[in-house]
């Protein structure tokens, strides 16, 4: 998933920069009643040594049982730390609006001498509803977690001015944008090979995150100018999307039966097959406090794939991005104008291809972990030895 794959790339980027770096899960990952892709507790994947804190992935049957080795394993993550760090080390911390927890992690690296830095991706508690509750922790995290930080590293020039402004002034930050490994989604276009010209969709399937019904309703204004052989390829499963019965619905208003298909979810070679086959990719973002600052990390896959992309005009994005010269830009919730952006690619796929090009091109400059080796090495280093 994307969270896992921007952790991979970090360590990779650290590793090639000097930077010896282990992962430590501290909490179990596999999912109870489902076949695990992992068992192994500790070990290398892909070159980088991860260790489950509780000593393998697996989740028990029992909820109880569950809860209990959730808090074991938190507890014993913290002794990790206290046995294993010393000054001269870092914690680089990944974990995504838990602040309580993260506290626990950030004082015993402290104890111990070692800095922390909090990779930032998204908005703390802003990737739901804006709840009472979410407001709460959020100032929670601002006041408590904030002034402990020795460093920060964002991911959107909007979530760099935030940590600026509440942190320490001691802090060190650095932008790193979106990263992936090109050579991994450096793959060869099978557009030309494919059964039928189809749109591919890896995303979720909410609509909060991945704007999933304005797709399907722009897919389905689009159909009429397109070619009849195009579809509109999912990964995921309907049934586990909440919002199930509006898909189907959408479904049955443009009569798609035959054009829309679900994959289930896809990992690895899988996902890539479908994605080098695809003609045109699409990251409908709405105007969220989500989306405004984080900065999608499919959008490094898709670019490096070199695959014609619309995009809507929210957050970092279009930072990077030219509209006609490296993705194709529409105005976000206009459902009209992603159709005829639709329509525009297959009436010109030789054009979308070049644009693809283009963007793969920027990726490779921009956002191939390689290329963010030195800088976090340099900046890492400036946070261990900052007094």
């Amino acid at each position: 998933m994307a969270a896992v794959n921007r952790i991979k790339c970090f360590a990779r980027a650290f590793r090639q920069g000097g930077v010896d770096c282990e992962v430590l899960v501290y909490r179990r990952t596999e999912v109870y009643g489902k076949p695990p892709h992992n068992t192994d507790g500790n070990g290398v994947c892909e070159g980088i040594p991860y260790r489950y804190i509780g000593g393998s992935p697996l989740r028990g049957s029992n909820v109880f049982v569950r809860k209990f080795n959730d808090c074991l394993d938190i507890l014993h993550t913290v002794r990790y730390l206290e046995d294993n760090l010393s000054a001269g080390d870092l914690l680089f911390l990944n974990v995504q609006d838990s602040a309580a927890l993260t506290l626990l992690f950030i004082r015993a690296a402290h104890r111990k001498g070692a800095k922390c830095i909090l990779e930032l991706c998204e908005l703390p508690y802003g990737t739901g509803k804006e709840t009472g509750y979410a407001k709460w922790m959020r100032a929670y995290t601002l006041r408590r977690q904030f002034p402990l930080l020795d460093g920060v590293v964002s991911i959107s020039d909007a979530l760099l001015e935030y940590a600026k402004a509440h942190t320490r002034p001691s802090c060190k930050h650095v932008k790193v944008p979106i990263m992936v490994d090109f050579d991994k989604y450096n793959l060869e276009d099978a557009s030309a090979d494919a059964e039928f010209p189809y749109i591919f969709h890896a995303g979720t399937l909410y609509e909060q995150k991945d704007g999933i019904l304005g797709m399907i309703e722009a897919f389905g204004m689009a159909v009429g100018e397109l070619p009849e052989t195009v579809r509109f390829v999912l990964a995921g499963r309907v049934e586990d999307s909440p919002h199930c019965v509006e898909i189907e619905r959408l479904i049955e208003k443009y009569e798609l039966h035959d054009r829309i298909r679900f994959t289930g979810y896809l990992f690895g070679e899988q996902l890539r097959k479908y994605l080098a086959g695809a003609s045109l990719v699409i990251l409908n973002k709405y105007r969220t406090q989500q989306n405004y600052y984080g900065f999608s990390t499919k959008l490094g896959e898709y670019l490096a794939a070199g695959k014609p992309i619309i995009i809507t005009d929210v957050g970092e994005a279009m930072n990077w991005l030219k509209d006609g010269e490296t993705a194709m830009v529409t105005p976000a919730e206009d459902v009209k104008a992603l159709s005829g952006g639709i329509v525009k690619v297959f009436s010109d796929l030789p054009r979308a291809r070049q644009i693809g090009a283009a963007g793969k091109e920027l990726c490779r400059r921009s956002f191939d972990y390689r290329k963010w080796s030195a800088p976090l090495a340099d900046f890492v280093k400036s946070v261990v030895i900052c007094k």
